[in-house]
C-alpha cells in the first residue's frame, strides 16, 4: 500500500498542473488571477452584478474590485454602468468580447483534456476514469464533511 505522503505528493503535483494549465490556456498571466476569476464568473452567471455584491463575495475592498474592473473595462472584456435606482451604484456584465475569451478558453480546455486521454492507452482509460473519480469523490466527501462540521459549530 502506498504512503499517504506519496498520495499528498501526488495531489499537490495534480493541483500544480491544472493551475499550470489553466494560466497557459487564458490571458490570465497577463491580466491577473483575480480579473480571471471575475471574467469567469461574470460569464457563468450571465447577469449585471453590482460592483458592491462583487467586492462581498471576493472578499476585496471596492477600490479593489474598481482597479480589477478598470482593467477588464480597458481589454474590452466587461462593461460597467450606473443604476437606475441609485446613480451612485454601478453594475458591471461581461462583453461580447469578454463572452468569446471565456468561451475560447473554456474550449482550449477540453482540448487540452482530449490531448491528456489521448495519451493514455485505450485499455486503460476506464480504469484511470474509475479510480481518478473514486478518489475525487473521497476527496470531496471529507471536504463536504469538514465544511459541514465547521458550518454548525460556528
Amino acid at each position: 500500500m502506498k504512503d499517504p505522503q506519496d498520495f499528498i505528493e501526488l495531489t499537490a503535483r495534480l493541483q500544480q498542473l491544472f493551475h499550470e494549465r489553466d494560466n497557459s490556456y487564458t490571458l490570465c498571466v497577463v491580466i491577473g488571477d483575480i480579473e480571471c476569476a471575475l471574467l469567469r464568473f461574470l460569464h457563468k452567471i450571465n447577469r449585471p452584478l453590482r460592483m458592491r455584491e462583487i467586492a462581498k463575495m471576493y472578499e476585496i475592498s471596492n477600490a479593489k474590485v474598481t482597479r480589477v474592473l478598470n482593467k477588464l473595462v480597458r481589454m474590452g472584456f466587461v462593461e460597467r454602468y450606473h443604476s437606475e435606482d441609485d446613480r451612485r451604484s454601478w453594475f458591471a456584465r461581461i462583453t461580447e468580447e469578454g463572452t468569446k475569451m471565456a468561451e475560447n478558453t473554456k474550449y482550449k480546455l477540453n482540448q487540452f483534456q482530449k490531448e491528456v486521454l489521448e495519451l493514455i492507452p485505450d485499455e486503460d482509460v476506464d480504469k484511470t476514469y474509475d479510480y481518478l473519480k473514486l478518489f475525487v469523490d473521497a476527496y470531496d466527501k471529507i471536504i463536504t464533511d469538514s465544511t459541514d462540521k465547521s458550518c454548525r459549530i460556528s
